[in-house]
């Protein structure tokens, strides 16, 4: 009876979710209906598609802000250690092959973006390091050489492991920890966060492929595997404790007694309990406190902040963009960083974070985009603050090479060196440091 009843719970659950999933993809195509009539009836002024083709046609001849490569390293003990978090997501997996296409990587989402208006900061490509290629660590080299050569202290590897054991995307973190060559150090951010199949405009319509919902029976296998990185005298530590980033608190329950759980395993193998970074998550909850969830401190990741900083009015958005059926939202980042809004302090320890600039049309311009401005001068200005505020001794900065989504402090054509040189000018930088505002 009872087997009985779990079946038509499984069989309702199954026609729920196939509903939900046409709803889905029915309003999908309603909005996108909608969106081309409008675009076909929006009358466009001529100066203002003059202006954007000319822009789009010649605006890599516009060389004024690009910063070559600095002349001299970074020198002595920085005041605190910036750590970047790093993308695996370049080289060819087996999934992406089945997905999108044999050959497939993030390098394909970024080289097709396109400026949506005049000024539109599209595509991101990458100077001095190239469409590089992760199978193997001969890039990696050249990414330590320029960590090293502008201050930063070690990378943050994104880390893929999926209930059941599955792992994606873990080539190049375990070639890393294989090659004792590459003398920088580093630390994992756990992304358990599920996995879905779809980017572009069909993305919110994708299905699940891999679930984040770990179980009790996941916990000897995680830890099995991250016991080599955590034995590994390059890893990142606090206190003498292996330091470990957790993305997403909030979305399995059982979270809390897994974080137990790994560090009773990890303190029976003779190292010590690993410390617990959760991010702030993205619902902005004020009661939000990590220790909660078993974790010792909070950290800040991209947008993932304590507060947001506020959306800019969407009608100017749209009376910029060319494309109708583009979907972005634009953040006032000036006001939040001049004003300082990133200040704030909590009973619980925190590590602060700053981002580059933030803009992931190039994965998601028909579902949703978001567009956090932040050009080198004004990322330097955030930086400055929390490298002189932060009541931890680890930044962390977002992100060495997310170029899908447009953070990244590897060089580029339009501004070259400058979020690199930036980063060493606020480790430098030596002002009056003021109060941190309550």
């Amino acid at each position: 009876m009872i087997s009985e009843k779990k079946n038509v719970i499984k069989n309702q659950l199954r026609q729920n979710t196939l509903l939900a999933r046409s709803y889905r993809k029915a309003k999908s195509l309603r909005s996108k209906i909608k969106r081309r009539k409008l675009s076909s009836a929006q009358p466009r002024d001529q100066q203002n598609l003059s202006n954007y083709s000319n822009y789009v046609l010649n605006n890599q001849l516009d060389k004024k802000d690009f910063v070559p490569i600095s002349k001299s390293d970074y020198v002595g003990k920085p005041p605190k250690k910036l750590i970047a978090y790093y993308l695996p997501q370049f080289y060819q997996i087996p999934q992406n092959d089945i997905w999108f296409g044999r050959g497939f990587t993030e390098w394909n989402n970024c080289a097709t973006a396109v400026p949506q208006f005049t000024g539109h900061w599209q595509p991101h490509l990458p100077f001095d390091v190239g469409f590089y290629n992760l199978e193997t660590t001969h890039t990696m080299y050249r990414q330590v050489e320029l960590a090293k050569m502008y201050g930063i202290h070690g990378f943050c590897f994104y880390y893929y492991w999926f209930a059941g054991g599955s792992r994606i995307m873990e080539k190049p973190i375990i070639n890393w920890q294989n090659d004792d060559g590459l003398d920088f150090p580093y630390m994992l951010f756990w992304a358990n966060e599920d996995w879905t199949n779809t980017w572009g405009e069909e993305a919110h319509a994708g299905t699940t492929t891999y679930s984040a919902k770990v179980t009790k029976d996941d916990i000897d296998r995680f830890v099995k595997d991250i016991l080599p990185f955590f034995k590994d005298k390059r890893y990142i530590t606090v206190e003498g404790r292996p330091h470990l980033i957790i993305y997403q608190a909030k979305k399995n329950p059982y979270l809390p007694d897994f974080i137990d759980n790994i560090g009773k395993l990890v303190e029976a193998e003779g190292i010590k309990k690993p410390y617990i970074s959760l991010v702030f998550p993205d619902d902005f909850d004020i009661n939000f406190d990590p220790r909660d969830y078993g974790a010792d401190a909070a950290v800040e990741f991209g947008s993932h902040l304590p507060v947001m900083p506020k959306e800019l009015p969407g009608i100017e958005t749209n009376k910029k963009l060319l494309n109708s059926m583009a979907l972005i939202k634009e953040y006032d980042m000036d006001k939040f960083i001049d004003n300082e809004i990133y200040l704030s302090k909590k009973d619980y320890p925190v590590f602060k974070g700053a981002m580059t600039y933030f803009d992931n049309t190039a994965r998601k311009i028909y579902k949703g985009a978001q567009l956090f401005s932040i050009p080198p001068k004004l990322y330097q200005k955030w930086l400055t603050r929390l490298v002189q505020e932060s009541s931890t001794d680890q930044i962390f900065i977002a992100a060495w090479n997310e170029w899908a989504e447009g953070m990244h402090l590897e060089p580029d054509n339009k501004y070259g060196y400058a979020y690199l040189q930036a980063t060493k000018n606020a480790l430098e930088e030596d002002k009056t440091v003021h109060p941190i505002k309550k």
